[in-house]
């Protein structure tokens, strides 16, 4: 029986389908601990003045302590584990992260975001056995392993829409001018497309749906479905592949994505892949006309969630 624990923030339902998976086998045990959940809850109105103090000063937050400290108890409860991995260890309080490997053989964390992003992240290597990341350049600087993110869904709708229809979901950050564009552009274009933008604050927009709700998975796979192209902006610093790149394999969706490096991973098909430059925005007409060209299964095994596993955990599929 190998034993598995994965430590990680929200993660809007994808570490979710991982951790289904990883139960299928008969011979894994594996536990998702999820540390947003984690809340330290202010003990006095002293407490909170208390805990202000030791930020300013200490650069200390009771919060981030509390998390860690609980994220470890929850660990010591389940024991020895085959595997820990951490994604986000830059979250989690130094003596937590130190602590963690003594109970386990295999000790890994993921970077989902490119170190620019996080730099602190850089100090974390040298604690665990393995780093795994998406980002190219990040493996080759801090020779780290280098592993994409994973299709973790697989369906094929039939598609009955009369017109083109493109989606795209995000969160309202330095994307959002580039999304602006896109938007302009298929307004002008007359092409049918969703972009929902979730933002805290109340907005509204002519060109993009505004939200402030967070929609689970579920609820996305329906747009997903129903839309013919996926829309994939890349945030600043990254040039890994996101999870829509993803979504477009799973789904047999054509792909707009401004992520120049797409085109040297061999699923990468100009039928059903386009990269755009935002500011100078052309796709050729018969981009949207022509059907999706299937991938072949041998390329695509490793982009699944079984080759994620088979990669990192060294478990066959069943």
């Amino acid at each position: 029986m190998k034993k598995i624990t994965i430590i990680a923030p929200q993660s809007f339902g994808y570490l979710d389908f991982l951790l289904k998976d990883l139960q299928s086998h008969p011979e894994t045990q594996a536990v998702y601990i999820n540390y947003s959940n984690i809340q330290y809850k202010y003990k006095s109105v002293f407490d909170k003045i208390q805990n202000l103090f030791r930020k300013i000063f200490f650069k200390k937050n009771i919060k981030d302590i509390y998390k860690s400290q609980e994220t470890l108890k929850q660990v010591q409860a389940l024991g020895k584990q085959d595997f820990i991995i951490v994604v986000r260890p830059d979250k989690l309080e130094l003596e937590t992260i130190i602590a963690l490997k003594e109970y386990t053989e295999n000790y890994y964390s993921f970077y989902f975001d490119a170190i620019s992003n996080f730099p602190e992240k850089v100090r974390l290597i040298p604690y665990f056995d393995k780093v795994f990341s998406y980002e190219k350049e990040d493996v080759e600087k801090h020779n780290l392993k280098f592993n994409t993110n994973y299709i973790y869904d697989f369906e094929v709708a039939k598609q009955e829409n009369a017109e083109c229809k493109i989606f795209n979901i995000s969160s309202y950050d330095e994307r959002y001018g580039a999304l602006e564009k896109m938007a302009a552009y298929f307004k002008s274009k007359h092409i049918d497309y969703t972009i929902i933008v979730r933002k805290e604050k109340e907005e509204t927009s002519n060109l993009v749906t505004f939200t402030q709700e967070y929609l689970p998975l579920n609820k996305v796979k329906d747009y997903l479905l129903d839309a013919d192209v996926l829309l994939d902006i890349q945030k600043e610093n990254q040039y890994g592949l996101s999870f829509r790149v993803f979504e477009s394999l799973g789904y047999h969706k054509k792909l707009i994505t401004t992520n120049k490096d797409v085109v040297n991973y061999d699923f990468y098909n100009p039928n059903n892949i386009i990269v755009v430059d935002v500011n100078n925005i052309h796709i050729p007409e018969a981009f949207f006309k022509t059907p999706y060209q299937e991938v072949p299964n041998d390329i695509l095994y490793k982009y699944t969630l079984a080759g994620w596993i088979e990669n990192v955990f060294n478990i066959k599929p069943n």
